[in-house]
């Protein structure tokens, strides 16, 4: 999955939305709004792809998913638990973000949930990016190569929160 969409294309693109709007080329708010928008679009892309083609999917070459069924099974179900956390978690998971929406789909998230978990996320991830374009857009490599040292430790912090969810649930109380 991580060779079907670059991880940091999508965020790059937006901290350049900020870079133009601070030198007069555009307005920040239809950059936000065509930052939202793109966003939300792209990963729909990935859930509807899980949603129609189900199980199909993992068979396509462009895809590398789990072949063994039975661990594909535990992950599904522990997904399902999670399903509007592991969304809006995604957002900040480099190699994880497409996989996850593929997997929203082929479990049958309810797309409503899907969009609302997906836009939340977003709407933390496009007014940072374009802000820190648009204010520190001056010193672009030295912004560029923070923006991606940030996004792999957020990264890490996402992931051991998901790990902390999915493999150490909260035990039901008796009583």
């Amino acid at each position: 999955f991580s060779t079907v969409m670059p991880f940091f294309s999508k965020t790059l693109v937006i901290v350049a939305a900020g870079i133009l709007a601070s030198q007069g080329l555009g307005s920040l708010p239809v950059y936000l709004t065509v930052s939202l928008a793109g966003l939300v679009t792209a990963d729909s892309i990935f859930y509807s792809l899980g949603y129609f083609f189900g199980e199909r999917v993992l068979g396509w070459k462009a895809f590398s998913g789990p072949r063994n069924q039975e661990r594909f099974r535990e992950a599904e179900a522990r997904f399902r638990r999670h399903d509007g956390l592991a969304v809006f978690s995604a957002r900040f998971l480099p190699f994880l973000r497409c996989p996850i929406f593929v997997v929203a789909g082929m479990s049958r998230m309810f797309p409503l949930r899907f969009l609302l978990a997906d836009f939340l996320s977003a709407c933390l991830l496009a007014p940072v990016a374009i802000a820190l374009g648009y204010f520190f857009g001056e010193n672009r490599e030295v912004l560029v190569r923070y923006i991606k040292e940030g996004e792999y430790v957020l990264a890490l912090l996402v992931c051991l929160l998901l790990v902390l969810l999915f493999f150490f649930p909260r035990k039901p109380k008796n009583g």
